[in-house]
């Protein structure tokens, strides 16, 4: 018993002190490339301001073609979502889900590439719950697949005409906290899209059966050295040599540890030296020297609404009611970026990776509802989903609806080893993984990777799509080096 907590203290402790380690480590690295000590001129406020104008002013299009909307849920949290439709129709539906630190604006260099199709499918973008225009939630934890369920089914009801025989299909985007949560989506409640597209984040159950393995077998080689150090001498580097993977997955993860210690310095990491951090992730998002970075749209589409884009309100449209605005807890985050940057790192506390999600009756009604229709439906990607989820899992927490995952290999945050490797043991029927050497972890904002995703959507969603039996190929008409990684 005292061993149990002991153990449970000093990991607790190393815990805690990982992360300040990594709160000094990124302190460090702001005021050595001068980044804290930078500060906005009136030129770049008054840009910054236009941008959040441009974006959150519920009175104006964001970006042409998509208008603002609301959908409040069962407990009175209203998500925020732009759409280029404001009823329903006949074409299939693609709902966005971004991740950190961004929302839904994450997804206007998308949007404009030519191949997506804007005029043949209907495209919702949402603000995750804590982000942009949607309300807070009191914990991150499966509350936010609860909302994300209940926000998909919603949508499906508001803007597909018909759910008889050969009705339009919806799929689910995601990208990094997007990526995550569609992938527990996929393999906890594949009926609510006939197709998941994911990109650059990990699947937890997958991820932490590969640190695991990780662990025994670095254990089983450092335990023949123990045995006998003097002849299994070389099985000490050994160790190490398997250890590394994992090492290196925990120092560049560094920043979740940093997430999770007190609120001061969550929020002053967020916000220290004019949002060096938040800077930091954009750089990274565009690419250093890029033309294309934005410096103050990138603050405006992380940071959501101002208090003066709260005091708006929506216009009226054919199927939505004037008069719409931002929740309270967004006007509470718009005067208090600290709190803005709280609750966005909130995912990373709370467990909405990784905690057992246990379905309301709401939702368990609402998912059983949509198994019944896509049992009697002529899409084949529907029919998938019902017979994945018929027969016992080959590995704990497989995917159970189509998924395909298109990775740019330089993530940063993401090893593959980790984070890659084994994936396709995963893999519900008609699915696939493709790599691409290139890129790094923003594929929707960086050129050659958002060029292959909306591509691949479009093949897969645009009116009259024929099914695709090798996405990677069809990807490298505009990528030629993607690789096929694993097919099911």
């Amino acid at each position: 018993m005292a061993a149990n907590v002991l153990t449970q203290v000093v990991k607790s402790a190393s815990f805690y002190a990982f992360g300040v380690f990594n709160w000094f480590l990124y302190l460090g690295f702001s005021v050595q490339s001068g980044a804290f000590f930078r500060r906005d001129s009136e030129q770049d406020k008054l840009q910054y301001a236009i941008a959040r104008d441009q974006f959150w002013n519920l009175s104006q299009a964001p970006f042409p073609g998509f208008t603002h909307f609301f959908y409040t849920l069962r407990n009175d949290v209203k998500l925020h979502y732009i759409s280029n439709r404001d009823g329903p129709s006949s074409d299939n539906l693609i709902v966005l889900l971004h991740g950190f630190p961004d929302s839904s604006m994450l997804w206007r260099y998308l949007l404009r590439e030519p191949a997506m199709p804007a005029s043949e499918a209907t495209i919702v973008c949402v603000d995750l719950p804590g982000f942009g225009g949607s309300d807070s939630l009191k914990a991150y934890d499966t509350e936010v697949l609860e909302a994300l369920t209940e926000f998909v089914i919603a949508m499906r009801d508001k803007y597909i005409s018909s759910e008889d025989s050969g009705s339009p299909s919806t799929y689910i985007v995601g990208h990094d906290w997007g990526c995550v949560l569609g992938f527990r989506l996929a393999a906890e409640a594949p009926w609510l899209a006939d197709r998941f597209i994911l990109t650059n984040a990990p699947y937890p159950e997958h991820a932490f059966a590969n640190k695991d393995r990780v662990l025994n077998s670095a254990s089983k080689i450092f335990k023949q050295f123990m045995r006998s150090p003097r002849q299994n001498f070389g099985c000490l580097s050994k160790s190490f040599k398997t250890l590394k993977p994992l090492l290196w997955q925990t120092f560049v993860m560094g920043y979740i540890f940093v997430f999770n210690l007190p609120p001061i310095f969550v929020k002053s990491l967020g916000v220290g030296g004019n949002y060096s951090f938040i800077r930091g992730c954009h750089r990274f998002a565009y690419g250093r020297g890029a033309k294309e970075y934005p410096v103050q749209e990138a603050m405006a589409a992380t940071f959501g609404p101002s208090p003066q884009e709260c005091k708006t309100s929506t216009v009226p449209s054919s199927n939505a009611e004037a008069g719409e605005t931002y929740g309270p807890t967004v006007l509470e985050r718009a005067k208090s970026p600290a709190e803005a940057f709280w609750n966005m790192t909130g995912y990373y506390r709370d467990g909405a990776a990784t905690r057992p999600w246990v379905k309301s009756l709401e939702t368990i009604a609402d998912l059983y509802a949509l198994e019944e229709m896509a049992s009697r439906s002529s899409s084949v990607s529907r029919r998938s989903s019902v017979s994945n989820s018929l027969f016992a899992e080959p590995v704990k927490g497989s995917l159970k609806a189509p998924t395909y995952v298109l990775w740019g290999e330089n993530d940063t945050a993401c090893s593959r080893p980790i984070c890659l490797d084994g994936l396709g043991d995963y893999l519900g029927k008609d699915s696939e993984v493709t790599i691409l050497p290139r890129s790094g972890h923003w594929t929707p904002i960086e050129r050659e990777s958002r060029s292959a995703l909306a591509l691949a959507i479009a093949s897969f969603a645009k009116r009259h799509a024929e099914p695709v039996p090798n996405m990677t190929a069809n990807v490298r008409q505009v990528y030629p080096d993607a690789v096929l990684m694993a097919k099911k």
